[in-house]
């Protein structure tokens, strides 16, 4: 009798047949393993699904008990925050520009609570500060024999009329934002002014977060 290598070996009813992995998760028969017609509801077993869940649970609760105020609450200047003073914000900050740069000065040194009165001060003491050395300046240069009394004797004259001019407008228009309460900065200026406001500020004190 000849015999063919290719040629399948006969299995009698007594030989075991190959199993097939089931539909269940990763192809494994067994627990988690679904047959059609057993009556049994499909179950996938997840090894990863109770890791992540607790990792999702651990998320909500540092964001439940780590308190982070927004960026709009730290550095928002507010007229309704307490004065040094005791006196209303929007006044107090008008104050700070009633006599230019002197009481910017006063104001910013005194008041340590209120960053919208800090604000305004700080503006007072570099705009009008900025002026005054400006103006002076000019003065200066018109008291040098021959260059300052008949050279530039018309342009220095001219240079100081817009300085006044300039610092009394903006006088006048900045106590305006400051008694409406407004926190308008200046171009330039204004950011300088946002940064020194926050110099030697005593910070608010903050919540403290729920306990477990």
């Amino acid at each position: 009798m000849s015999w063919n290598p290719n040629q399948q070996p006969a299995q009698g009813p007594e030989s075991p047949q190959p199993q097939q992995p089931g539909p269940g998760y990763g192809g494994y028969r067994g627990y988690g393993s679904y047959q059609p017609g057993s009556g049994s509801p499909p179950y996938s077993y997840n090894p990863y699904g109770q890791q992540q869940q607790q990792q999702q649970q651990q998320q909500q609760q540092q964001q439940y008990y780590t308190y982070q105020p927004p960026s709009s609450v730290t550095r928002a200047a507010s007229v309704f925050d307490p004065t040094t003073l005791k006196m209303d914000a929007k006044s107090e900050a008008l104050l700070s520009y009633l006599f230019w740069f002197f009481t910017g000065i006063i104001i910013f040194l005194v008041e340590r609570k209120n960053r919208f009165v800090r604000l305004h001060a700080a503006q007072s003491i570099l705009w009008f500060g900025g002026l005054t050395l400006l103006f002076a300046l000019v003065k200066a240069i018109g008291l040098i024999p021959v260059l300052g009394t008949f050279i530039l004797a018309l342009p220095i004259s001219c240079a100081t009329g817009v300085i006044l001019v300039v610092g009394g407008l903006s006088w006048l228009f900045l106590m305006l934002m400051a008694y409406r309460g407004s926190s308008f900065k200046l171009p330039v200026v204004g950011d300088y002014a946002e940064r020194l406001a926050d110099l030697f500020m005593k910070k608010p004190t903050q919540p403290t977060p729920p306990t477990a």
